[in-house]
């Protein structure tokens, strides 16, 4: 009987081994000092995410055997500077991300909250990507139409292919779980992105949903780089529609290693509907590193409209607490901030 007991505890040793999973927290805490000026006020604060979105989360990916993994990812947002979660009412939840998944040789099927297609490429393939006085989603917009799916949707299904030589594409299917025939966070989209060597590439496109149930929002991105060492080049350009309505907005920017840290450069044109309408971002940037995992960084970003165009470079628009950005007029920020991953 001992020798029996003995091994059917080697065997749940040994299965218990095999099924092990790997759990990491990790996160990531940046808070700035920044400067605002439009419609002729100018204030001053301790802000947040001048970089990188505050988080914190929890991944993890257990080895199922035969090539398949299991992998969770649980993340939530937060603001530094109180100490307030960013999720519903205040407090924390994992608003951020919140998935399951299976992968193995086939790719991955990947079921939850989770970053849209179309919003890989505006984070990806611009300078500044989509936070801070240089966020390139500061002049965009869905033009009305109530979508919700700009960066994340939620009841999603998505998959990923196995890269091939370089090549990897993937497809999100959100479930609207209603019985109305549009709903703001209904998504379909597609993105297939090439990496190799120095160049990055990357196509995408959706079907968005709509709170006015009339008509989709129709999303295309193109996104691209080009390392030259002493230089790298980013490229964006995204085209927007909506009934009748249209936009596009084309991204330019340069980063160099300077000294011990990194140039930065971006330069913004967004127009509508083909009228006077838009506006031109320039933004300009020094991160400098004081480790790994530690970054001290300035910026200074001017946001000048056309036409009725009121956007601001803290991606307000209009009449708000840090001033009303008047049709056609500007908006102008500076700060320096610190941010620390973990």
């Amino acid at each position: 009987m001992k020798k029996t007991l003995i091994a059917l505890a080697a065997v749940a040793a040994t299965s218990a081994a095999f099924a092990q999973s790997s759990v990491t927290m990790f996160g990531i805490v940046d808070l700035g000092i920044t400067s605002i000026d439009q419609g002729d006020v100018r204030t001053t604060s301790v802000s947040n995410e001048g970089q990188a979105s505050n988080r914190l989360g929890f991944r993890g990916v257990e080895d199922l055997g035969g090539g398949m993994k299991a992998s969770f990812w649980l993340e939530g947002g937060f603001l530094a500077d109180t100490g307030v979660g960013a999720g519903g009412g205040g407090g924390f939840a994992f608003n951020r991300k919140a998935t399951l998944g299976l992968s193995g040789g086939f790719g991955e099927i990947r079921l939850g909250r989770d970053y849209t297609p179309t919003f890989y490429n505006h984070s990806a393939y611009t300078v500044f990507g989509t936070n801070g006085l240089g966020n390139s989603v500061n002049t965009f917009t869905t033009l009305g139409s109530g979508s919700t799916t700009t960066v994340r949707a939620d009841n999603a299904v998505s998959y990923f292919t196995p890269n091939f030589g370089g090549f990897q594409a993937q497809v999100m299917v959100s479930a609207k779980e209603s019985s109305a025939s549009n709903t703001p966070n209904e998504y379909a989209g597609v993105r297939v992105v090439y990496n190799a060597g120095p160049l990055s590439a990357s196509l995408a496109t959706a079907s968005e949903g709509s709170s006015i149930q009339t008509e989709s929002y129709k999303r295309t991105n193109l996104g691209a780089t080009y390392d030259f060492g002493m230089a790298k080049l980013w490229l964006f350009y995204v085209n927007g529609k909506f009934g009748a309505l249209k936009s596009n907005q084309y991204a330019l920017g340069v980063t160099a290693p300077v000294g011990p840290g990194t140039v930065k450069a971006s330069y913004l044109k967004s127009d509508f509907d083909n009228t006077a309408n838009g506006a031109t971002h320039v933004t300009i940037g020094y991160d400098y590193p004081l480790s790994k995992r530690t970054v001290v960084y300035g910026v200074f970003s001017r946001v000048a409209n056309d036409g009725a165009s009121t956007f601001s470079v803290n991606g307000l628009s209009g009449t708000g607490t840090l001033g009303t950005v008047t049709a056609g007029g500007n908006s102008t920020g500076y700060g320096v901030g610190i941010r620390h991953s973990f």
